[in-house]
């Protein structure tokens, strides 16, 4: 009697997890996380972390960052409400090191020639063949529009299911072929979606 009381017991103590847990089992699955930033550098020399929707000048200066917490294909695309094209796409590997674009000695530089540039980063377990296309073809950008807003509804995730656990990533970065170790990766913050990750940056630029 004491055996089977003890299993009861087992049992009921696992059933009030599970429900006091909703992070745990089948609300995890699928779950896609990366720790993710822009570093923007001003003409000044200043360096500050950018926001989702964000300002820029004109010569202002950008670096990507992106670390994925499971094996991962990794897209990184830039629009200016004309132009879609892709940056970089890689297949990232756990225990991998950070990925820095376009490297960690260089920064992308805006021209002031649009007055709003996108970058957006895309990470799924699975490769997307219409990202992976852009390597050989173009992508009319009302076609990008329409498959951007397809993955952001594919990635929104409950706040309830939203997971708080941090992961830890490799102390360096990988840009070109150098190994360096970079401060601003301790801050990277972590990103969610469902089956697929998409974290958009837009700037408003100015001359």
């Amino acid at each position: 009697m004491k055996v089977l009381f003890r299993a009861f017991v087992l049992l009921c103590v696992g059933a009030i997890f599970s429900v006091i847990n909703p992070l745990s089992g089948s609300a995890q699955e699928g779950m896609v996380r990366a720790k993710i930033g822009i570093l923007v550098k001003s003409e000044k020399q200043h360096m500050r972390r950018a926001k989702v929707k964000d300002r820029l000048k004109a010569m202002d200066m950008l670096r990507i960052y992106v670390y994925p917490e499971v094996n991962s294909f990794v897209y990184v695309i830039h629009t200016d409400q004309k132009k879609v094209t892709l940056l970089s796409m890689i297949e990232h590997r756990i225990h991998s090191s950070t990925t820095v674009l376009p490297s960690i000695q260089d920064f992308y530089q805006v021209d002031g020639q649009s007055p709003v540039e996108t970058f957006s980063i895309i990470c799924s377990p699975k490769e997307v063949k219409e990202l992976s296309a852009l390597m050989t073809s173009q992508m009319p950008y009302k076609r990008w529009v329409s498959l951007e807003e397809d993955l952001l509804k594919r990635g929104e995730i409950d706040l309830a299911q939203r997971p708080e656990k941090p992961f830890v990533i490799a102390g360096n970065v990988r840009g070109g072929k150098e190994t360096i170790k970079d401060p601003f990766v301790k801050d990277l913050q972590i990103f969610s979606g469902k089956s697929v990750l998409v974290k958009k940056y837009e700037f408003s630029v100015t001359k």
